[in-house]
């Protein structure tokens, strides 16, 4: 039997999710709708699977995932989102993850990817080798630590302790994308929280 755990602030979301898997036999669900939760949840019971949100408001679904592999280092991390999963496939780069999924990924795509996870593989859309080849082309290299003039803002913000939901408002911006945004940053400058990536900023003299 594989346990699956999915973890996603909407609980009509995580509804839907579930009731994909009701007539997969191998497999069982669990559902959580609350990050603060997670941690005690899985000293309690261990997963197979985490199937993880990436933009929640109380904390992200990559801070949540180092949570779980803290507690749980041989927990499989598959990521899933409502934005377009181009926007994270940095990371499949970071060799801990196993997996990124649309939340509009149709029920067999689901499936493939928890199957491959299980067997330590990672089912990749071909649009992944693109990105791949964008990343060792020289010019991008170049400019892997230029970030544009929202990323400067977004990071200024964050220095000065405003929450997502300010730097939003501040920005005329939706919360989603800011959080998106914030992704993009950790990943630019190689950290996991808003406190590792306002120290790394500011060494860096980014801003």
């Amino acid at each position: 039997m594989i346990r699956i755990l999915i973890i996603d602030d909407h609980p009509i979301v995580l509804e839907g999710s579930k009731i994909l898997f009701d007539d997969v036999t191998q497999i069982d669900v669990d559902t959580e709708n609350d990050v603060q939760n997670v941690k005690k949840r899985i000293l309690k019971k261990s997963y197979d699977i985490y199937l993880v949100d990436i933009n929640m408001p109380k904390q992200n679904g990559i801070e949540v995932a180092d949570d779980i592999q803290r507690i749980q280092p041989s927990a499989k991390i598959i990521f899933y989102t409502g934005d377009n999963i181009e926007d994270y496939y940095f990371l499949l780069t970071q060799k801990k993850y196993y997996g990124l999924l649309s939340k509009t990924s149709t029920k067999e795509t689901i499936i493939q990817t928890i199957m491959n996870a299980m067997n330590g593989n990672i089912l990749l859309p071909y649009s992944f080798l693109s990105y791949v080849h964008e990343q060792i082309e020289p010019t991008h290299i170049e400019q892997t630590l230029q970030l544009n003039k929202r990323e400067e803002k977004i990071l200024n913000y964050v220095i000065q302790g405003y929450t997502n939901n300010a730097i939003a408002a501040e920005l005329n911006l939706t919360q989603r994308t800011i959080e998106r945004n914030l992704s993009k940053i950790y990943h630019l400058l190689n950290v996991n929280s808003r406190t590792e990536a306002a120290l790394k900023a500011k060494e860096l003299h980014l801003v």
